[in-house]
């Protein structure tokens, strides 16, 4: 693992890498009591000629700045400004995302008596707690829809990655709107819905294939129809993330 500290004295200290170990934290820490921390993460690939690749990476640091910027990153209880802060980053192997396998359809619930985030608040940074991960729907008109970065939705990178490659292949209009559970269920009754699939560095491309919403089941058919996109993408975005497909986005990463 690796581990920077930081005081508002002295700036950033030098970088250590040590054995995976225990963090030790002052009890009356603000990440513990006031959740002022933040989580990011990223993959790396060893590729099929044996290099080791990371993904969009810029797009994560990015990311983590703005997060940091906002949640404001000392042991108080009282509300201060932060004056110390910790950045660590630990490395371990990874396999499929939900133990189901890496390319099942997931069953989704969606209740509308929890709100994940509001507007104003940090929906759109990635703090200490679980992210959603953020469904697309191909209708039969050819679109591919999917919510917008409005304040409450994570710009995620899978997420723009997919969204740069549909707009590349001009094949379909690529629409990023507010997307209601009317319009959804109605299309869905309507046999207007091919596909429905989440993104995130996790899993990558995940179809979906069933929804549970007010105690009524409703079935996607996502595999049915291949499923023909979630495939491309997953395809798409693995060929570069493993070398196989030549693409700035995947940097070689040099000992």
């Amino acid at each position: 693992m690796l581990t920077v500290n930081w005081t508002e004295k002295g700036g950033w200290e030098a970088p250590q890498i040590k054995p995976f170990q225990n963090l030790s934290l002052h009890p009356a820490s603000s990440a513990l009591h006031y959740s002022i921390e933040l989580f990011e993460g990223m993959k790396a690939f060893r590729g099929v000629d044996n290099q080791i690749r990371l993904f969009r990476p810029m797009l994560n640091m990015e990311r983590m700045y703005r997060s940091a910027e906002r949640c404001c990153l000392p042991p108080s209880l009282g509300v201060s400004r932060t004056n110390h802060a910790l950045l660590f980053v630990i490395v371990g192997p990874v396999g499929p995302y939900f133990a189901t396998g890496a390319f099942n359809p997931v069953s989704l619930l969606a209740d509308p008596r929890f709100v994940r985030a509001c507007r104003g608040g940090v929906g759109a940074y990635k703090m200490g707690r679980a992210e959603i991960q953020l469904s697309f729907l191909l209708s039969s008109e050819r679109e591919l829809v999917t919510p917008p970065l409005d304040g409450i939705i994570l710009p995620g990178v899978t997420r723009q990655s997919l969204l740069d490659l549909a707009r590349e292949w001009g094949e379909f209009k690529v629409t990023e709107r507010t997307l209601v559970m009317k319009e959804l269920l109605e299309a869905l009754k309507g046999g207007r819905v091919l596909e429905v699939f989440g993104a995130g560095t996790a899993c990558v491309v995940c179809p979906v294939g069933s929804l549970l919403y007010k105690g009524q089941h409703f079935e996607i058919p996502t595999m049915k129809n291949g499923p023909e996109l979630a495939t491309r993408f997953y395809k798409e975005l693995t060929d570069i993330q493993y070398g196989r497909k030549r693409r700035d986005w995947a940097p070689v990463i040099v000992a």
